[in-house]
């Protein structure tokens, strides 16, 4: 009977010793199962938020690259529209020789030009403007030598000129007419 206790004794030791390791394979694998679904699901996630991202990063990017061109576009179109206004200024100025306004801005031209150099010996002008000059000249030599819109150029003997062309007035002109150009169109954005 001893030998058939301790049988039953090992036996049931045995069965215990099974139990307690298919509990401990099954929590295993429940374990195991469960780590993978995790897995899994933060894998889903990450594919899945993977396109959007790439897809916002896209779109962030074609954003920028929208903003450059059309930027670049503005600014396009802006110095067209500069560029358009300095034409008309010019053909304006071109044909303000033939104007009843003319010779008084020839004349205003003239003084101004000899206060800035009260030591000059010669007046330089376009040929068209001969009949302007002569006059007007008081002292100088007079020089047909210019092919400007309108306007002179005073020298004296020591080589110091004073040029008052239209043209060379336009060109001291275009950095303010550019500002005020631009604060304009500031301003219409406003």
């Amino acid at each position: 009977m001893a030998l058939a206790d301790l049988l039953r004794a090992i036996e049931a030791e045995a069965d215990a010793e099974r139990a307690r390791a298919e509990r401990e394979t099954a929590a295993e694998a429940a374990t195991i199962v469960e780590r993978a679904r995790e897995e899994a699901g933060a894998l889903e996630t990450a594919l899945t938020a993977a396109p959007e991202t790439e897809a916002r990063a896209d779109a962030i990017q074609m954003r920028a690259l929208a903003r450059l061109d059309a930027s670049s576009a503005l600014r396009s179109a802006r110095e067209d529209a500069f560029g358009s206004l300095l034409t008309g200024i010019r053909e304006t100025l071109a044909t303000l020789r033939g104007t009843e306004a003319y010779p008084a801005l020839f004349e205003a031209l003239l003084a101004e030009s000899r206060a800035a150099l009260p030591s000059a010996r010669e007046l330089r002008v376009d040929r068209r403007d001969a009949d302007l000059a002569l006059p007007l000249a008081a002292g100088l030599g007079v020089e047909l030598t210019l092919d400007t819109w309108g306007g002179l150029e005073l020298a004296n003997d020591d080589g110091r000129t004073i040029r008052n062309t239209l043209e060379e007035r336009l060109a001291n002109a275009e950095p303010l007419l550019r500002r005020r150009f631009a604060q304009m169109q500031t301003q219409e954005r406003l």
